[in-house]
């Protein structure tokens, strides 16, 4: 960057901190500010400026049209919305949020059009070899072969109450679910006892670890071996389920917007979709915001969508060995979908 630019951009910044919204729109107009410049020393950019000033609705609105990062991170690894919810505002910190599902509604847009099957991204996670590992008494871990955590034993909670919306009636009903893991949401299925319960699982040696449990014995279980994406079709020709759940690994939010468009085929009409809300979970702010998202999508899809919060109680101990965290909130948003009456 030329010390000119520069310097336009550091007085860009202080105009933002200003709150001057006449001298923010010339210096990006007409002087070549750039909007998403970060100063070098904080990495905060024009957005973590006005989103910790309680009267910056207009700078900010200006900015977000204006070339503005909604999802900027400073040094500290917060987002601007960040900032206003540390500085309780939370006019400021709706504002953002939407700002970042307009953007991710525009970039899923963008990159629906130039993917063709949203399912090969999960081709490593489906030639890896796994390890199950226990970090501590009574704990396991499941890891990929780059130790990233494929399912954790801190999970527990959260499935044992996935199960409980899943199955609301104990020996009742017919549940489909899409990714085995630990085992763990599938476990306490069982000790509701659904009349029938199809699990769909890929990976090899998933697969081969439940058929030495036992899965493949248990009463009114199915174990489908394969890709959802290559069998969910043909499981939509021959019944629908009374619940269906989601938690598939090696995978990003384009295969669970895939998976929607599947699941309204396999779910009856009083049904129940639930899958693992995990998205964005390192950060406060993209958790918000792919809520938000994901509850847009499935009224796109003709589902209604509840929000139950669960506490999170999560040892550090149970994260040794693991490359890193792929969660880091004190809260959990267990999704309980119903078709729109």
């Amino acid at each position: 960057m030329s010390p000119d630019q520069l310097a336009v951009n550091q007085r860009f910044l202080e105009a933002c901190r200003a709150l001057d919204i006449e001298q923010i729109q010339k210096l990006v107009r007409d002087e070549g500010a750039d909007a998403w410049f970060q100063e070098p020393e904080t990495g905060k950019g024009p957005l973590h400026l006005d989103a910790a000033v309680e009267k910056a609705d207009e700078c900010l609105s200006w900015l977000m049209g204006n070339g503005a990062v909604w999802n900027q991170m400073d040094r500290e690894y917060r987002t601007p919305a960040c900032r206003a919810r540390e500085y309780g505002l939370a006019k400021l910190y709706a504002n953002c949020i939407d700002a970042g599902v307009r953007a991710e509604l525009l970039l899923a847009h963008l990159n629906r059009k130039q993917q063709t099957s949203a399912g090969a991204r999960n081709e490593a996670y489906l030639n890896s070899k796994l390890t199950w590992t226990e970090p501590t008494d009574g704990a396991k871990t499941l890891l990929d072969d780059e130790n990233n955590g494929v399912m954790m034993s801190w999970e527990k909670d959260i499935m044992k109450r996935s199960a409980e919306v899943l199955v609301p009636t104990p020996g009742e009903g017919s549940v489909l679910n899409i990714g085995f893991g630990l085992g763990i949401v599938d476990t306490y299925l069982q000790e509701r006892r659904p009349k029938r319960h199809v699990i769909v699982e890929a990976h090899p040696d998933v697969i081969a670890e439940m058929k030495a449990q036992g899965w493949d014995k248990k009463p009114g279980v199915e174990i489908v071996e394969g890709r959802w994406q290559d069998v969910a079709g043909q499981l939509a020709e021959q019944e629908v389920f009374d619940s269906v759940y989601y938690d598939a690994f090696g995978e990003y939010y384009e295969d669970l917007r895939e998976f929607f468009d599947e699941a309204v085929g396999l779910l009856s009409p009083d049904g129940i979709l639930s899958f693992f809300h995990g998205l964005g979970a390192d950060n406060q702010t993209f958790y918000d915001v792919y809520t938000k998202l994901v509850m847009l999508e499935l009224y796109d899809f003709g589902l209604d969508t509840e929000w139950e919060e669960l506490y999170i109680d999560m040892p550090d101990e149970e994260w040794e060995g693991t490359k890193r965290r792929y969660w880091a909130l004190g809260t959990y948003r267990l999704p309980i979908c119903k078709f729109l009456s």
